[in-house]
């Protein structure tokens, strides 16, 4: 078996666990941040840096790397100003993690990212509760345990791909509503939507699929964990 590579070229031969360019886009905190703020929608640097409350040529530089080095970022829009023209900006991946990437990830590697990625939805649920925020009128928490089997499972990755998709679309037609808008009007607010699906840790062996309509077959006595939770709340 060769030796692998030593020094400056150790690791060239392996393969990528994440996207270089992903890497890149996460390797600075205000960068982490500009790609957060330009996920929930378009921005601008000057909006950026006000919002940040940081140097508006830290955050431009910061913007250009995003958009020329890691391409995770593209113009939408230029709208005059003053004399001047303001640049607006909004995320070119779908999401901060492709689908692509999160497949390619090893299992170690999914155990940490979905992990912080479950915490960081969790956590907007926990403060839009304490902030009260969740009153009913816009807000939808679902939990559906199931019993699936290979095809159901895949079947049921894909009802969660589509609804991404679809939400990810809605914001692309909320943005161009809102900018139509000079970014006014009511009703504007931060909003999460999260969609979980995965297999669960409870053992299936002593239990029947969930009846139909939602009901279980078995006892209601031992809830299993959920395997599929789907979260959209407003929090602010």
């Amino acid at each position: 078996m060769p030796k692998g590579q030593v020094g400056r070229n150790a690791g060239a031969d392996l393969p990528a666990l994440v996207s270089p360019r992903l890497m890149k886009g996460l390797e600075h905190v205000l960068r982490q941040h500009i790609l957060l703020m330009m996920v929930e929608g378009e921005a601008s640097p000057k909006e950026l840096a006000e919002l940040l409350d940081q140097d508006l040529s830290s955050v431009s530089y910061h913007v250009r790397v995003l958009r020329d080095e890691c391409g995770l970022i593209e113009e939408s829009r230029r709208e005059r100003r003053r004399g001047t023209v303001e640049h607006y900006y909004r995320v070119s991946a779908k999401t901060l993690l492709p689908a692509k990437i999160w497949r390619g990830l090893k299992k170690g590697m999914r155990t940490v990212v979905g992990s912080g990625l479950a915490s960081d939805l969790f956590d907007d649920l926990a403060g839009a509760l304490k902030a009260g925020k969740l009153q009913g009128r816009n807000d939808y928490v679902g939990r559906t345990p199931l019993v699936l089997d290979e095809e159901g499972r895949r079947n049921v990755q894909a009802i969660a791909r589509r609804a991404t998709r679809e939400a990810e679309g809605e914001q692309a037609e909320a943005s161009e509503r809102i900018a139509a808008r000079n970014g006014g009007g009511s009703g504007v607010a931060g909003y999460s939507f999260g969609v979980l699906a995965f297999e669960a840790a409870w053992d299936v062996a002593d239990r029947s699929a969930p009846a139909a309509g939602g009901e279980r077959a078995d006892s209601a006595a031992k809830p299993p964990a959920a395997n599929r939770t789907a979260a959209a709340k407003k929090p602010g």
